[in-house]
């Protein structure tokens, strides 16, 4: 996602980030949501796909993230995040977080790294090619060994305090995917692409806009084992399911978006009688800066429904999938009016045969506190500019004049899915699967 966004949330009391298209006369921005059919939405991850970029010049942001949710609701996040700023040395962080909503346990490590390579040399035996889909530095390793492209290993530390050693796998029935067919697939494009058709082969295609891109690849569902250590306390992952996310940002960050919303509704094994249910939706959904050098606003959604265990459904669309719901709340410490609830829709034909999924999740965040903003699984909000590398943070408030925020939440959730007949034997049918439900919106300015 961005680093900051530069718009507030209307004053009505439900928002939904809807956008009218750009005319022709104006239309710098190239949505991956816009050139692709229903049968060829569904892009199978090439090994190029989440190779690093580590790029050392111009502005781009790089990043691999691995989310994993665990039974009782137990979230774990690690990142990398690779930055290049100009003509400077590329500042590179590795990221973690902790969250047990039953003990209010957090804890967040950032970490600067040093002597960060991609296709690492191995030290293993046999010995391992690792290609750029690995990468290792003093603090952390994630190896992906060519041989076993369906499956990441991670290990790192943080300072004497927590420490990281875990796999994760894709299910059998949850490929990787990306939004589009071909070496477009996944990304928008910013500035005139003059018609350019798509590259041949299997290298993403990173130059179909003048001024940038995003985009992004999923493995949606994966499999964990392995284990964290947070002071001394062994936390066992095997239990728990995880997806893992490459992005980049191939541009200035704060000519990309107004407004971040990612979500991340997994169902996990109960250690119970009922069990798993094999759900996950994941929605990445950015609306573009107004007024900018790209005119109007859009808004793009990329979306996707794994039910149960077997990727169902891709999807793409112009409009906002996420509401903000109100009455909106003053938040104090950050000056922001903040959503009372939350609401995520999914909506897109499924990949084989006919007909359309849907689902949904409402949260409601309310709380009982009138005076301050206090919500239900609020984690918390982050001072993006206490975060990110210092020569980014430089850049930010030189050019944008932002101070922005990642408002994070991870609450319990009930999907309602709807299944088209051509996935059931008995006929279409609707079912109500419960499981965790984390979720980011990046805000900035309270007065735009």
């Amino acid at each position: 996602m961005s680093w900051f966004s530069i718009q507030a949330p209307p004053s009505s009391t439900s928002s939904t980030l809807t956008s009218p298209p750009l005319s022709a006369s104006v239309n710098t921005i190239n949505p991956v949501t816009s050139r692709y059919p229903d049968q060829s939405l569904f892009g199978t991850l090439t090994d190029e796909d989440t190779a690093w970029l580590a790029q050392s010049s111009g502005f781009v942001t790089e990043t691999q993230t691995f989310y994993i949710t665990l039974p009782g609701g137990k979230l774990v996040m690690c990142q990398v995040i690779h930055s290049a700023v100009g003509l400077w040395y590329p500042q590179i962080q590795f990221t973690f977080r902790y969250y047990d909503p039953e003990t209010k346990t957090h804890v967040w490590k950032s970490t600067n790294v040093t002597n960060f390579k991609v296709s690492p040399p191995s030290n293993s035996k046999p010995k391992v090619n690792y290609d750029r889909r690995s990468c290792k530095s003093d603090q952390f390793s994630i190896l992906l060994d060519p041989s076993q492209p369906n499956t990441y290993h991670v290990n790192g530390q943080h300072d004497n305090n927590v420490s990281l050693d875990f796999s994760i796998t894709q299910l059998s029935g949850v490929p990787g995917w990306k939004l589009g067919h071909d070496a477009q697939g996944g990304f928008t494009y910013f500035g005139n692409s003059n018609g350019k058709k798509p590259q041949v082969g299997n290298k993403p295609d990173t130059t179909a806009g003048s001024d940038g891109y995003v985009v992004h690849r999923f493995w949606p569902r994966c499999t964990l084992t392995g284990e964290i250590n947070i002071d001394g306390q062994r936390i066992q992952l095997d239990t728990g399911r995880a997806i893992f996310i490459h992005a980049v940002q191939g541009m200035r960050p704060n000519l990309i978006a107004s407004r971040w919303n990612f979500c991340n509704f997994q169902s996990v094994p109960t250690g119970g009688e009922e069990e798993d249910q094999g759900v996950s939706l994941i929605t990445m959904e950015f609306t573009t800066v107004p007024g900018s050098y790209y005119g109007p606003a859009q808004t793009i959604t990329v979306d996707r429904a794994t039910v149960p265990d077997t990727l169902l459904s891709v999807a793409g669309s112009p409009r906002a999938q996420t509401t903000h719901e109100g009455p909106f709340m003053l938040d104090s410490d950050t000056g922001y009016q903040a959503p009372a609830g939350l609401s995520f829709a999914w909506k897109g034909p499924v990949i084989e045969g006919e007909g359309e999924l849907k689902a949904g999740v409402k949260l409601d965040l309310t709380s009982s506190s009138t005076t301050n903003y206090e919500t239900k699984g609020l984690i918390e909000k982050v001072d993006v500019m206490a975060q990110i590398p210092y020569l980014i943070k430089k850049f930010v408030a030189t050019v944008a004049g932002a101070r922005p925020y990642i408002y994070t939440w991870h609450n319990p959730a009930q999907a309602t899915i709807e299944m088209p007949s051509s996935t059931e034997a008995s006929g279409s049918k609707t079912i109500t699967v419960d499981g965790y439900m984390f979720n980011v919106c990046i805000k900035s300015s309270p007065t735009l």
